[in-house]
């Protein structure tokens, strides 16, 4: 167990005293505790207002300790949801040394008072002040504010992606009720050519042999030539002996305002994903790091941007190990004596990250030796895609980070490229043999 950065910790809040707060949607409780670890009189709370946070809080604490300097106390305010945000924000705007208190930290010692698990808003702030005092805490920064634009714009991409695939379901659902061939002939629904299609065409019907020379042009042309006279065909083929549910009379125009819908909604994300997404990349071109990170192929510039906003630019990023740690994939050990436990992924993190380095990874390991040589060796000992994928996320992590600490782009090693062909000849021989769906490795 490594101890010295959680002592440096403590040493901060030494001989100071915490003032705890739980924040609520509408009041927060507050406990102020002491340099020796006692509550100062009962906790109070204060409305989440301008004169709860400009009059009240300061009356109040002045009548428990006194007049007292800003830099005589520490805040320590539970992160939970988004409601401690404004409260920071402003505490910090007045010269107030502000740190972070993690829910899971105040839950895990709610037992410890009282071996009583029960939660009470004045116990909660007593407990985020106590758990701040005992080092228990992560410190409250303040970022550039092109930093904190980039970061609002990845959660606003990541919240736009997620209604996307909600609507995406939706879309499938109804089409599966009338039409479901449809869905062979498009496996992924959303892509132009088909939202083009059903824009005008949804029902079996519909699609009669004329479309062919009528929408064969536009279809070439939405696709960029991937799609052609085949598809068309494909469609027609299908309809004639589709099984979905017939339409009835009068029935029609209610269909198809319930799939205008749902194809304008999808439209309205991809225009705004589209805007949120370029406005990331613009911002990330001004980041040292975002050169560095298209140098590794299989890293797109959406994914490049996307991982500077939500590792906050790598700022105090010194070892690959606190961005494993920060997006939950780090290994939970659980050893005792002589007795070795199972390893598991924690799973506690920013779940955003995570998604997004499974997402990256999947690509890079294509082309970078340093990560596919990685995830090879693991799947010529036991076959299991997700696992050894996950797996092979720390190698990415421990390359972006020596190239950021050497400030140059990523240069083929010629030993690993040598090691990655061998690999891959014995990867491709064993799926052979098995009849894997292999992965294809670049050359």
């Amino acid at each position: 167990m490594r101890t010295k950065r959680f002592e440096e910790k403590k040493r901060r809040v030494r001989g100071e005293k915490v003032i705890g707060v739980d924040p609520g949607m509408d009041r927060h409780q507050v406990a102020v505790i002491d340099e020796s670890g006692m509550q100062l009189g009962k906790s109070f709370s204060i409305p989440v207002s301008y004169e709860g946070f400009e009059e009240q809080l300061h009356k109040k604490l002045v009548m428990l300790m006194g007049e007292f300097e800003a830099s005589e106390v520490v805040f320590a305010v539970e992160s939970s949801c988004n409601l401690w945000q404004t409260l920071c924000a402003w505490l910090s705007e007045r010269g107030y040394k502000v740190v972070l208190v993690a829910p899971l930290t105040t839950r895990s010692s709610r037992a410890l008072v009282n071996h009583d698990f029960s939660k009470t808003d004045p116990k909660d702030a007593y407990l985020v002040g106590l758990n701040a005092q005992r080092g228990h805490y992560d410190e409250y920064r303040v970022y550039e504010s092109w930093i904190e634009s980039m970061h609002h714009l990845s959660i606003t991409w990541s919240k736009l992606s997620t209604d996307r695939v909600r609507n995406l379901q939706r879309l499938r659902s109804f089409i599966q009720n009338r039409f479901p061939e449809y869905l062979k002939v498009f496996p992924d629904v959303g892509v132009e050519t088909s939202l083009y299609l059903l824009e005008r065409y949804f029902l079996p019907q519909h699609f009669g042999e004329e479309i062919v020379l009528r929408e064969l042009s536009a279809v070439r042309r939405i696709s960029r030539g991937n799609y052609g006279k085949e598809k068309l065909i494909a469609l027609v083929e299908a309809s004639e002996r589709s099984i979905g549910i017939k339409e009835k009379g009068g029935e029609e125009e209610s269909l198809r305002i319930i799939l205008d819908g749902w194809l304008s909604e999808l439209r309205c994300i991809d225009r705004q994903m589209d805007r949120v997404g370029a406005k990331l990349v613009a911002l990330a071109k001004g980041s040292e790091h975002f050169g560095i990170l298209q140098s590794i192929k299989g890293v797109s510039e959406l994914g490049a941007a996307r991982l500077i906003a939500e590792c906050r630019n790598f700022e105090g990023v010194t070892h690959y190990g606190q961005i494993e740690k920060f997006a939950g994939l780090n290994v939970r050990v659980s050893d005792s004596g002589r007795s070795r436990g199972a390893r598991h992924i924690n799973g506690i993190g920013n779940k955003r990250l995570n998604h997004l380095l499974n997402q990256i990874v999947s690509q890079v390991v294509r082309y970078t030796p340093e990560v596919a040589n990685k995830y090879m060796r693991r799947q010529l000992i036991k076959a299991s895609y997700r696992k050894n994928l996950i797996a092979s996320i720390p190698n990415f992590l421990k390359l972006i980070v020596a190239l950021m600490r050497e400030k140059r782009a990523y240069e083929f090693r010629e030993e690993a490229v040598k090691e990655m062909l061998e690999l891959k000849e014995k990867y491709e021989e064993l799926s052979r043999k098995r009849k894997w769906r292999t992965m294809k490795f670049a050359a």
